[in-house]
């Protein structure tokens, strides 16, 4: 009798060739993006700039997803405005269409260059996160050592100032210029 690892999973793509192909070439612009952006990184950290190193945790990699979403909407909203100036040439003959289409060619050429660009920084993301989550030894949470107030002193009282007379102390507050005996 056959059993389950017996079986190989076979998955039969029925999408349109046109379609395989561009997968395929978009996969490519990725790993090429790839290759350039951890490039720019090295030579970043070469000469001192700004790069701060691999992904530690994922509070750094929420914070690289919402600035790469913020670029795509910023180019999304580019070819969304180009699209509605050419929905304003349907009614007017005289307003000049192919303007508008080559505003969106261009708008949409920036955008793929927006989301291979997105699409890197986020593998090279996900590559540091895994490498740091599944290496990282098991401890407190940011959160947990603040709670615990790890690496935090308390502060002392300070001493009471004689020359200070809370009749007139514009910090003082209601019941403090109050003695016992009153």
């Amino acid at each position: 009798m056959k059993t389950r690892e017996d079986f190989e999973q076979m998955v039969l793509d029925t999408r349109p060739d046109l379609d395989r192909a561009i997968e395929a070439v978009a996969g490519e612009a990725i790993s090429t993006a790839l290759a350039l952006v951890e490039r720019h990184y090295e030579i970043a950290a070469e000469r001192g700039g700004s790069y701060t190193g691999p992904v530690r945790n994922r509070h750094e990699a929420y914070g690289i997803a919402a600035e790469q979403h913020s670029r795509i909407l910023k180019s999304v909203n580019t070819i969304k405005a180009g699209v509605i100036t050419l929905l304003g040439t349907l009614s007017d003959p005289n307003y000049n269409a192919i303007d508008a289409t080559s505003s969106i060619v261009n708008s949409i050429t920036d955008a793929t260059g927006v989301l291979i660009r997105a699409a890197a920084e986020m593998k090279r993301t996900l590559d540091d996160l895994y490498t740091a989550e599944t290496n990282a030894a098991p401890g407190k949470t940011p959160m947990e050592a603040l709670a615990d107030g790890d690496g935090f002193q308390e502060a002392e009282d300070l001493p009471e100032d004689p020359d200070i007379d809370p009749d007139t102390d514009p910090d003082a507050e209601d019941g403090d210029n109050e003695t016992e005996d009153e």
